[in-house]
Protein backbone atom coordinates (compact mmCIF):
# COMPACT_ATOMS: atom_id res chain seq x y z
CA UNK A 1 0.00 0.00 0.00
CA UNK A 2 1.21 3.64 -1.06
CA UNK A 3 1.47 6.18 1.46
CA UNK A 4 1.21 9.60 0.69
CA UNK A 5 3.75 12.19 1.88
CA UNK A 6 0.89 14.56 3.17
CA UNK A 7 -0.34 11.45 5.31
CA UNK A 8 3.47 10.61 6.91
CA UNK A 9 4.17 14.75 7.12
CA UNK A 10 0.51 14.86 9.20
CA UNK A 11 1.70 11.50 11.23
CA UNK A 12 4.54 13.52 12.49
CA UNK A 13 3.07 16.46 13.09
CA UNK A 14 0.93 14.52 14.98
CA UNK A 15 3.97 13.18 16.70
CA UNK A 16 5.41 16.05 17.60
CA UNK A 17 2.67 17.30 18.90
CA UNK A 18 2.38 14.71 21.45
CA UNK A 19 5.93 14.69 22.63
CA UNK A 20 6.23 18.76 22.44
CA UNK A 21 4.61 18.33 26.45
CA UNK A 22 6.58 15.45 27.70
CA UNK A 23 9.47 14.88 29.85
CA UNK A 24 12.23 13.66 27.62
CA UNK A 25 15.41 11.19 28.37
CA UNK A 26 14.29 9.60 31.35
CA UNK A 27 16.97 7.92 33.04
CA UNK A 28 19.48 7.32 36.20
CA UNK A 29 22.87 8.00 36.08
CA UNK A 30 25.52 6.30 38.72
CA UNK A 31 26.42 2.89 39.69
CA UNK A 32 23.37 0.95 41.47
CA UNK A 33 25.75 0.01 44.45
CA UNK A 34 25.02 1.19 48.61
CA UNK A 35 26.78 4.43 49.31
CA UNK A 36 27.65 5.80 46.20
CA UNK A 37 25.10 8.95 44.84
CA UNK A 38 23.15 8.45 41.67
CA UNK A 39 21.21 11.14 40.08
CA UNK A 40 17.82 11.41 37.97
CA UNK A 41 18.95 12.70 34.69
CA UNK A 42 16.18 13.82 32.18
CA UNK A 43 15.00 17.14 29.72
CA UNK A 44 11.93 19.57 30.37
CA UNK A 45 9.84 21.04 27.34
CA UNK A 46 10.66 24.24 27.30
CA UNK A 47 8.16 26.56 29.10
CA UNK A 48 8.44 24.07 31.76
CA UNK A 49 10.99 24.10 35.05
CA UNK A 50 11.09 23.33 38.95
CA UNK A 51 10.27 19.99 38.48
CA UNK A 52 9.24 18.18 41.55
CA UNK A 53 11.41 14.38 42.27
CA UNK A 54 9.80 12.03 44.28
CA UNK A 55 12.10 8.70 44.56
CA UNK A 56 10.08 5.38 45.98
CA UNK A 57 11.94 1.78 46.36
CA UNK A 58 10.63 -1.33 45.74
CA UNK A 59 11.71 -5.55 45.99
CA UNK A 60 11.46 -5.78 42.03
CA UNK A 61 10.76 -3.78 39.04
CA UNK A 62 6.79 -4.79 39.68
CA UNK A 63 6.53 -4.79 43.00
CA UNK A 64 4.81 -2.50 45.82
CA UNK A 65 6.27 0.95 45.60
CA UNK A 66 7.77 2.46 49.27
CA UNK A 67 7.93 6.23 49.05
CA UNK A 68 11.17 7.21 50.79
CA UNK A 69 10.45 10.24 52.73
CA UNK A 70 12.63 13.68 52.54
CA UNK A 71 14.20 13.17 49.11
CA UNK A 72 12.91 15.79 46.76
CA UNK A 73 16.79 16.43 45.15
CA UNK A 74 17.46 15.04 41.81
CA UNK A 75 20.66 13.55 44.02
CA UNK A 76 20.09 10.57 46.57
CA UNK A 77 22.70 8.91 48.46
CA UNK A 78 22.13 4.62 48.27
CA UNK A 79 21.56 3.29 51.53
CA UNK A 80 22.50 0.03 52.44
CA UNK A 81 18.82 -0.39 53.38
CA UNK A 82 18.29 -0.39 49.91
CA UNK A 83 20.23 -3.14 49.19
CA UNK A 84 18.45 -5.46 47.23
CA UNK A 85 15.59 -2.52 46.46
CA UNK A 86 14.52 -1.81 42.74
CA UNK A 87 14.74 2.14 42.71
CA UNK A 88 12.31 4.60 41.07
CA UNK A 89 11.63 8.29 40.86
CA UNK A 90 8.81 10.05 39.43
CA UNK A 91 9.07 13.26 38.11
CA UNK A 92 6.32 16.11 37.76
CA UNK A 93 6.98 19.89 36.07
CA UNK A 94 4.55 22.98 36.30
CA UNK A 95 4.64 25.09 33.17
CA UNK A 96 5.63 28.79 33.50
CA UNK A 97 2.39 29.59 32.43
CA UNK A 98 -1.15 28.29 33.36
CA UNK A 99 -1.35 24.92 32.38
CA UNK A 100 -1.66 21.06 32.51
CA UNK A 101 1.27 19.46 34.85
CA UNK A 102 3.77 16.60 33.25
CA UNK A 103 4.85 13.72 34.81
CA UNK A 104 7.48 10.80 33.75
CA UNK A 105 8.68 8.14 35.41
CA UNK A 106 12.52 5.92 35.13
CA UNK A 107 12.69 2.13 37.23
CA UNK A 108 15.87 0.71 37.69
CA UNK A 109 16.74 -1.62 35.47
CA UNK A 110 18.28 -3.49 38.48
CA UNK A 111 18.52 -3.83 42.56
CA UNK A 112 21.12 -1.91 44.54
CA UNK A 113 23.84 -3.70 45.10
CA UNK A 114 26.39 -4.24 48.22
CA UNK A 115 29.86 -3.94 47.40
CA UNK A 116 31.48 -2.67 51.17
CA UNK A 117 31.91 0.82 50.47
CA UNK A 118 34.35 1.77 47.69
CA UNK A 119 34.79 5.21 48.49
CA UNK A 120 36.45 4.45 51.99
CA UNK A 121 39.54 2.38 50.19
CA UNK A 122 42.03 5.07 50.23
CA UNK A 123 40.65 5.97 54.07
CA UNK A 124 41.31 2.16 55.20
CA UNK A 125 44.30 1.85 53.49
CA UNK A 126 45.90 4.94 54.74
CA UNK A 127 45.67 3.18 57.95
CA UNK A 128 46.98 6.41 59.86
CA UNK A 129 46.26 10.27 59.86
CA UNK A 130 46.26 13.40 61.96
CA UNK A 131 44.51 16.50 62.51
CA UNK A 132 44.53 19.73 64.16
CA UNK A 133 42.35 22.81 65.70
CA UNK A 134 43.40 25.62 63.67
CA UNK A 135 40.96 28.19 65.22
CA UNK A 136 40.59 31.81 66.04
CA UNK A 137 40.10 30.40 69.79
CA UNK A 138 43.28 28.62 69.69
CA UNK A 139 45.70 30.71 67.80
CA UNK A 140 44.36 34.59 68.22
CA UNK A 141 42.03 34.26 71.83
CA UNK A 142 40.02 37.75 71.35
CA UNK A 143 41.74 38.12 68.35
CA UNK A 144 40.63 40.71 65.28
CA UNK A 145 39.73 40.25 61.95
CA UNK A 146 43.40 41.62 61.22
CA UNK A 147 45.19 39.56 63.88
CA UNK A 148 42.92 36.28 62.47
CA UNK A 149 43.96 37.18 58.96
CA UNK A 150 47.97 37.72 59.51
CA UNK A 151 48.01 34.30 61.49
CA UNK A 152 46.53 32.33 58.66
CA UNK A 153 48.54 34.37 56.35
CA UNK A 154 51.80 33.42 58.50
CA UNK A 155 50.72 29.45 58.19
CA UNK A 156 54.02 27.58 56.17
CA UNK A 157 51.53 25.05 54.32
CA UNK A 158 54.50 23.55 52.52
CA UNK A 159 56.42 23.14 55.59
CA UNK A 160 53.44 21.44 57.21
CA UNK A 161 52.95 19.31 54.15
CA UNK A 162 56.53 18.13 54.90
CA UNK A 163 56.25 17.45 58.01
CA UNK A 164 53.01 15.44 57.92
CA UNK A 165 54.97 13.34 54.84
CA UNK A 166 57.72 13.09 57.31
CA UNK A 167 55.71 11.55 60.01
CA UNK A 168 53.49 9.31 58.06
CA UNK A 169 50.69 10.69 57.69
CA UNK A 170 48.17 8.99 55.85
CA UNK A 171 46.01 11.63 55.29
CA UNK A 172 45.27 15.44 57.67
CA UNK A 173 42.42 16.81 58.66
CA UNK A 174 41.59 20.29 59.43
CA UNK A 175 39.07 22.50 60.76
CA UNK A 176 37.30 25.30 58.45
CA UNK A 177 36.20 26.93 61.98
CA UNK A 178 34.46 25.79 64.72
CA UNK A 179 32.32 28.49 67.41
CA UNK A 180 33.78 31.85 66.95
CA UNK A 181 32.13 32.56 63.46
CA UNK A 182 36.13 32.83 62.03
CA UNK A 183 36.72 30.99 59.05
CA UNK A 184 40.34 29.66 57.57
CA UNK A 185 38.77 30.05 54.55
CA UNK A 186 36.69 32.57 52.27
CA UNK A 187 33.00 31.92 52.33
CA UNK A 188 30.47 33.90 50.01
CA UNK A 189 27.40 32.86 51.34
CA UNK A 190 28.46 33.09 55.33
CA UNK A 191 29.50 36.51 54.14
CA UNK A 192 26.01 37.09 52.42
CA UNK A 193 23.80 36.21 55.03
CA UNK A 194 25.70 37.65 58.36
CA UNK A 195 26.24 41.03 56.44
CA UNK A 196 29.76 41.31 56.65
CA UNK A 197 32.89 41.47 53.75
CA UNK A 198 35.59 39.26 52.99
CA UNK A 199 38.33 39.20 55.19
CA UNK A 200 36.18 40.29 58.25
CA UNK A 201 34.93 36.62 59.55
CA UNK A 202 35.98 34.52 56.79
CA UNK A 203 40.22 34.80 56.02
CA UNK A 204 41.35 36.19 52.67
CA UNK A 205 43.36 33.06 52.58
CA UNK A 206 42.04 29.81 51.84
CA UNK A 207 44.02 28.01 54.20
CA UNK A 208 42.47 24.21 53.47
CA UNK A 209 43.12 24.96 49.75
CA UNK A 210 46.39 25.70 49.98
CA UNK A 211 47.43 22.87 52.12
CA UNK A 212 45.52 20.27 49.27
CA UNK A 213 48.22 21.81 46.96
CA UNK A 214 50.89 21.00 49.50
CA UNK A 215 49.91 17.91 50.84
CA UNK A 216 49.03 16.71 47.14
CA UNK A 217 52.72 16.67 46.28
CA UNK A 218 53.11 13.87 49.15
CA UNK A 219 49.70 12.19 48.26
CA UNK A 220 48.02 12.92 51.38
CA UNK A 221 44.38 13.61 51.10
CA UNK A 222 42.92 16.08 53.09
CA UNK A 223 39.60 15.91 55.33
CA UNK A 224 37.52 18.95 56.60
CA UNK A 225 36.38 19.33 59.64
CA UNK A 226 33.46 21.41 60.66
CA UNK A 227 30.22 21.64 63.66
CA UNK A 228 26.71 20.34 62.31
CA UNK A 229 25.51 23.49 63.39
CA UNK A 230 25.61 27.22 63.14
CA UNK A 231 28.56 28.84 65.60
CA UNK A 232 27.33 29.76 68.82
CA UNK A 233 29.97 32.00 70.30
CA UNK A 234 29.12 35.18 67.95
CA UNK A 235 26.32 37.38 68.50
CA UNK A 236 26.11 39.15 65.54
CA UNK A 237 26.31 34.90 63.48
CA UNK A 238 23.32 34.01 65.85
CA UNK A 239 21.12 36.91 64.92
CA UNK A 240 21.60 36.54 61.31
CA UNK A 241 21.51 32.93 61.40
CA UNK A 242 18.47 33.22 64.00
CA UNK A 243 20.19 30.43 65.65
CA UNK A 244 20.59 30.75 70.00
CA UNK A 245 24.07 32.47 71.48
CA UNK A 246 25.94 30.09 73.47
CA UNK A 247 24.05 26.80 73.26
CA UNK A 248 23.76 23.69 70.61
CA UNK A 249 20.87 23.46 69.01
CA UNK A 250 18.84 22.41 66.83
CA UNK A 251 18.81 24.27 63.01
CA UNK A 252 15.78 25.31 62.11
CA UNK A 253 14.59 25.25 58.39
CA UNK A 254 15.97 28.85 57.88
CA UNK A 255 19.27 28.38 59.04
CA UNK A 256 20.00 24.86 57.47
CA UNK A 257 19.67 25.94 53.95
CA UNK A 258 21.96 28.44 54.76
CA UNK A 259 24.17 26.17 56.59
CA UNK A 260 24.19 23.78 53.71
CA UNK A 261 24.84 26.27 51.05
CA UNK A 262 27.91 27.31 53.12
CA UNK A 263 29.34 23.66 52.89
CA UNK A 264 28.24 23.56 49.05
CA UNK A 265 30.26 26.59 48.53
CA UNK A 266 33.17 24.73 49.76
CA UNK A 267 32.77 21.19 48.30
CA UNK A 268 32.58 22.88 44.98
CA UNK A 269 35.57 24.88 45.49
CA UNK A 270 37.42 22.03 47.02
CA UNK A 271 36.33 19.48 44.20
CA UNK A 272 38.10 15.87 44.34
CA UNK A 273 40.86 17.86 47.03
CA UNK A 274 37.90 17.06 50.01
CA UNK A 275 38.21 13.08 50.48
CA UNK A 276 36.16 13.57 53.30
CA UNK A 277 34.10 15.78 56.26
CA UNK A 278 33.46 15.16 59.54
CA UNK A 279 30.85 17.21 61.15
CA UNK A 280 30.71 17.47 64.67
CA UNK A 281 27.92 17.44 67.25
CA UNK A 282 24.99 15.42 65.90
CA UNK A 283 24.48 14.31 69.56
CA UNK A 284 20.83 13.31 70.60
CA UNK A 285 21.16 15.31 73.57
CA UNK A 286 21.38 18.40 71.89
CA UNK A 287 17.95 17.87 69.69
CA UNK A 288 20.95 18.43 66.79
CA UNK A 289 20.34 15.07 65.44
CA UNK A 290 16.78 14.47 65.80
CA UNK A 291 15.56 17.17 63.37
CA UNK A 292 18.34 16.73 61.26
CA UNK A 293 17.22 12.96 61.14
CA UNK A 294 13.39 14.03 61.03
CA UNK A 295 12.70 13.07 57.19
CA UNK A 296 9.56 15.59 57.45
CA UNK A 297 11.39 18.75 56.98
CA UNK A 298 12.79 19.30 53.51
CA UNK A 299 16.68 20.12 54.86
CA UNK A 300 17.59 17.17 56.75
CA UNK A 301 20.35 14.37 56.78
CA UNK A 302 20.08 13.73 53.02
CA UNK A 303 20.36 17.34 51.55
CA UNK A 304 23.31 18.10 54.54
CA UNK A 305 25.13 14.98 52.94
CA UNK A 306 24.34 15.84 49.14
CA UNK A 307 25.85 19.39 50.19
CA UNK A 308 29.34 18.16 51.49
CA UNK A 309 29.85 15.19 48.21
CA UNK A 310 28.42 17.98 46.05
CA UNK A 311 31.86 18.86 44.59
CA UNK A 312 33.46 15.32 44.94
CA UNK A 313 30.73 12.36 45.02
CA UNK A 314 32.86 9.54 46.31
CA UNK A 315 33.85 12.01 49.45
CA UNK A 316 33.35 10.21 52.72
CA UNK A 317 31.40 11.85 55.64
CA UNK A 318 30.63 10.92 58.80
CA UNK A 319 28.31 12.95 62.13
CA UNK A 320 29.96 12.75 65.01
CA UNK A 321 28.17 11.50 68.07
CA UNK A 322 30.18 12.20 70.84
CA UNK A 323 32.06 10.15 73.20
CA UNK A 324 31.43 6.63 73.64
CA UNK A 325 31.37 2.98 72.29
CA UNK A 326 32.28 3.04 68.14
CA UNK A 327 28.97 3.01 66.27
CA UNK A 328 27.54 4.33 63.64
CA UNK A 329 25.44 7.58 63.84
CA UNK A 330 23.22 8.28 60.62
CA UNK A 331 22.73 5.58 57.90
CA UNK A 332 24.61 8.32 55.67
CA UNK A 333 27.55 7.91 57.45
CA UNK A 334 30.54 6.41 55.26
CA UNK A 335 32.64 5.74 58.55
CA UNK A 336 32.59 6.32 62.00
CA UNK A 337 33.05 9.50 63.80
CA UNK A 338 35.18 7.67 66.84
CA UNK A 339 35.25 10.38 68.88
CA UNK A 340 37.34 8.94 72.14
CA UNK A 341 39.42 10.30 75.21
CA UNK A 342 41.90 7.65 74.57
CA UNK A 343 42.45 4.64 72.61
CA UNK A 344 40.60 2.07 74.61
CA UNK A 345 38.86 -0.42 71.56
CA UNK A 346 40.54 -2.35 68.81
CA UNK A 347 38.16 -3.12 66.06
CA UNK A 348 37.18 -6.86 65.43
CA UNK A 349 36.48 -6.14 61.70
CA UNK A 350 37.29 -3.48 58.75
CA UNK A 351 33.72 -2.53 59.50
CA UNK A 352 31.49 -0.89 61.88
CA UNK A 353 28.24 -2.40 60.02
CA UNK A 354 27.83 -2.82 56.34
CA UNK A 355 29.63 -0.03 54.68
CA UNK A 356 30.98 2.29 57.40
CA UNK A 357 34.79 1.83 57.85
CA UNK A 358 36.13 1.77 61.60
CA UNK A 359 37.67 5.23 62.74
CA UNK A 360 39.43 5.89 65.84
CA UNK A 361 39.71 9.42 66.45
CA UNK A 362 41.51 10.85 69.66
CA UNK A 363 44.03 13.60 70.89
CA UNK A 364 47.96 13.15 71.62
CA UNK A 365 47.86 16.11 74.93
CA UNK A 366 45.52 15.42 77.52
CA UNK A 367 42.89 16.91 76.11
CA UNK A 368 41.60 18.08 72.45
CA UNK A 369 44.04 20.30 71.58
CA UNK A 370 46.54 19.80 74.50
CA UNK A 371 49.95 20.52 74.66
CA UNK A 372 51.04 17.40 77.15
CA UNK A 373 51.22 13.74 76.14
CA UNK A 374 48.61 11.04 77.00
CA UNK A 375 50.73 8.16 75.34
CA UNK A 376 53.70 6.30 76.37
CA UNK A 377 55.15 5.72 72.48
CA UNK A 378 55.66 2.15 73.24
CA UNK A 379 51.99 1.81 73.88
CA UNK A 380 50.89 4.34 71.59
CA UNK A 381 52.35 2.57 68.69
CA UNK A 382 51.21 -1.08 69.86
CA UNK A 383 47.66 0.07 69.96
CA UNK A 384 48.43 1.56 66.75
CA UNK A 385 49.64 -1.57 64.87
CA UNK A 386 46.31 -3.54 66.47
CA UNK A 387 43.84 -0.65 65.02
CA UNK A 388 45.33 -0.78 61.57
CA UNK A 389 46.20 -4.64 61.76
CA UNK A 390 42.24 -4.95 62.39
CA UNK A 391 41.33 -3.34 59.44
CA UNK A 392 41.04 0.44 61.40
CA UNK A 393 41.93 3.72 60.93
CA UNK A 394 43.09 5.93 63.30
CA UNK A 395 43.37 9.77 63.31
CA UNK A 396 45.41 11.58 66.10
CA UNK A 397 45.00 15.38 66.92
CA UNK A 398 48.25 17.26 67.66
CA UNK A 399 48.41 20.63 68.29
CA UNK A 400 50.54 23.44 66.03
CA UNK A 401 51.53 27.25 66.38
CA UNK A 402 49.87 29.91 64.12
CA UNK A 403 52.27 29.03 61.54
CA UNK A 404 51.69 25.57 61.53
CA UNK A 405 54.52 24.19 63.42
CA UNK A 406 53.39 20.74 65.20
CA UNK A 407 54.97 20.79 68.71
CA UNK A 408 57.79 18.77 68.83
CA UNK A 409 57.47 16.33 71.39
CA UNK A 410 54.20 14.99 69.80
CA UNK A 411 56.07 15.71 65.92
CA UNK A 412 58.18 12.81 67.52
CA UNK A 413 55.51 10.71 68.73
CA UNK A 414 53.56 11.03 65.78
CA UNK A 415 57.00 10.20 63.87
CA UNK A 416 57.10 6.57 65.85
CA UNK A 417 53.74 5.88 65.29
CA UNK A 418 54.19 6.24 60.92
CA UNK A 419 57.50 4.24 61.18
CA UNK A 420 55.92 1.25 63.21
CA UNK A 421 53.19 1.59 60.55
CA UNK A 422 55.09 2.06 57.53
CA UNK A 423 55.72 -2.26 57.60
CA UNK A 424 52.34 -2.79 57.16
Amino acid sequence: MKISTLAVFSFLVFLAACTKNQIQNIHLKGDLIAKQIVTAGYNLPSGYNSPEIVWYIAPSAEGEWEKLPGIYTDQIVLLTSYVGKYLKFEISAQPVDEGEKIIGSYISTRPVEYKGNPDTDWFHDAGFGIMFHYLSSNIVPDGTAKEWNDAVDSFDAENFAQKANEAGAGFVMVTLGQNSGYYCSPNAAFDSVVGVKPGELCSFRDLPGDLIKALGKYNIPVILYLPSNPPVNNRLVSEKFRYPLGKDSATSQYNQPILESMIREWSLRYGTGAKGWWFDGLYEWNAIRSTRMDMSLNHNISTHTLAAKAGNHHSIVTYNYGFGKIHVNTPYCDYSSGEKQTIDEIPSSRWVEDGVQWFLFTYLGEQWGGKGQQFKTADLTMKAKQIVDNGGVLCLDVVVDAKGNILPHQFEQIKEVGKALSHH
